[in-house]
């Protein structure tokens, strides 16, 4: 699977299950929230009170830190680190890589112990590669006739 989640195909039943797998963890975990995202910083799936907004831009710096992290790691001699993790006074986050190119988000208050959010964070990412792998293999559907000849229209409009 590695390397070929730079083009996933997300079905609405991805969706569905992936929410329903989060809506789960948040009860059982005790997170606050739970975004997937690529590590190109990209939303891919959310899961409690954090607006779609706030997600968006949570995957965007979740990311960033996470690289600036893996280039710290190479600079101790590591391949990489595998997860990071930031506290706050209140609330703490929790990014781990579920696969090459995917990374989990996990948000929650000083009430969750760490060692409960990692185990939590690990259980997550075992219940999702399934997920991820079944968008990585989905199928690439071409556009249709109609569609492009709408965007060549389209196109040949602008100029």
């Amino acid at each position: 699977m590695e390397g070929q989640l730079s083009s996933l195909v997300i079905t609405k039943e991805d969706i569905e299950t992936i929410d329903e797998l989060f809506s789960q963890y948040l009860v059982d975990s005790q997170a606050k929230d739970i975004i997937l995202l690529n590590k190109s910083g990209e939303l891919l799936a959310k899961s409690g009170a954090v607006t779609r907004e706030s997600a968006i831009a949570v995957s965007a710096l979740a990311a960033g830190v996470f690289s600036a992290t893996n280039e710290l790691a190479k600079l101790l001699g590591e391949r990489e680190f595998t997860l990071t993790f930031h506290q706050g006074k209140e609330t703490n986050i929790h990014i781990s890589l579920v696969d090459p190119l995917i990374l989990l988000a996990v948000i929650f208050d000083n009430k969750a112990p760490i060692g409960a959010i990692r185990f939590w964070a690990k259980k997550i990412s075992g219940s999702i590669k399934p997920v991820l792998e079944k968008m990585a293999a989905g199928p690439r559907q071409e556009p249709s006739q109609d569609f492009r000849k709408g965007l060549q229209d389209e196109i040949d409009n602008l100029f």
